[in-house]
């Protein structure tokens, strides 16, 4: 692939949750896009107790995947990194996924995808979409400190941008995140109202995480001096196509607890309340970090 869109995606079903449309609206302009998922390395099953074999069902997940992309007009790349849910140490308990500290910094992972998008951004025609890691779980907070950090090196730059995470659908959530607080929304008009059964969920979840963000872990935190922009990519005529490609992810619906009826409603509100879906720029950066050499 030479030039286009790059959409990095922590899970397998984390960039047609958030940003189906804008890949789907992409792709029918001619415009090449790939969505790079991070997280394909697959534990072994006898390892895995009880609700984790969803998640560690790579064979099923890997093929609806397969068919989201079809659906999408995307091409796919699996960077074959394991998610923190199967690696040592163990977590001691589920919530702990959403609980970070400076020690992510440390993890061999995140440096991993860091080269890769380094990597991606030699090919001068290349755009990276990523994660901005709301809320807090592990993974995604790995990518988006991951991005964020290249990004402050480019800053200011139309190369990367960032995308607001599925969780973003709780209001709550996204005002515990420093770059997404900075343009809130109207409670009332939280996409969680639509379906409320599984709005609880994801409320009780974000006062469960903890830790650093992922501006914070990158030094690039807007309490910190750093400036960040937003836009919204509309999503007319696509959201048809963005909710198909949702409907693919069914052991992940069933995981989340909600299936394919209630998420279509979630998004939709989401997409009506908000004008579309939001994405970040990194405008002018603090200290820009070390990179790797």
């Amino acid at each position: 692939m030479s030039g286009g869109l790059v959409v990095v995606s922590p899970h397998f079903d984390d960039a047609a949750l958030s940003v189906g449309a804008l890949i789907a609206r992409s792709a029918a302009a001619g415009d090449p896009v790939r969505v790079l998922t991070v997280y394909t390395e697959p534990p072994s099953r006898a390892e895995l107790p009880g609700r984790s074999r969803l998640f560690g069902d790579y064979a099923t997940r890997q093929a609806e995947d397969d068919r989201a992309m079809i659906l999408l007009g995307a091409a796919s790349r699996r960077l074959g990194l394991r998610e923190r849910l199967f690696r040592q140490p163990p977590l001691k308990r589920s919530t702990d996924l959403f609980r970070t500290s400076g020690r992510l910094l440390e993890s061999a992972e995140l440096l991993t995808i860091e080269r890769c998008i380094v990597e991606l951004l030699e090919d001068p025609g290349i755009r990276i979409l990523a994660p901005l890691g709301i809320g807090n779980h592990y993974d995604h907070v790995e990518v988006a400190t991951a991005a964020i950090r290249v990004a402050a090196v480019h800053a200011p730059t139309n190369r990367i941008e960032f995308y607001e995470d599925f969780p973003a659908l709780s209001e709550l959530w996204r005002r515990r995140h420093p770059v997404a607080r900075t343009l809130p929304q109207l409670l009332r008009s939280a996409p969680l109202w639509a379906s409320p059964a599984a709005g609880i969920v994801m409320e009780a979840m974000s006062v469960l995480s903890r830790g650093p963000t992922s501006p914070d872990l990158a030094g690039q935190s807007p309490r910190d001096g750093a400036h960040w922009s937003a836009r919204i990519a509309p999503v007319d005529g696509y959201e048809k196509v963005k909710l198909r490609a949702i409907a693919q992810y069914r052991t992940q619906l069933q995981a989340s607890g909600a299936d394919e009826h209630p998420m279509a409603k979630l998004i939709r509100r989401a997409h009506h309340c908000r004008g579309g879906e939001i994405l970040w720029r990194l405008d002018l950066a603090r200290t820009p970090p070390t990179m790797l050499p």
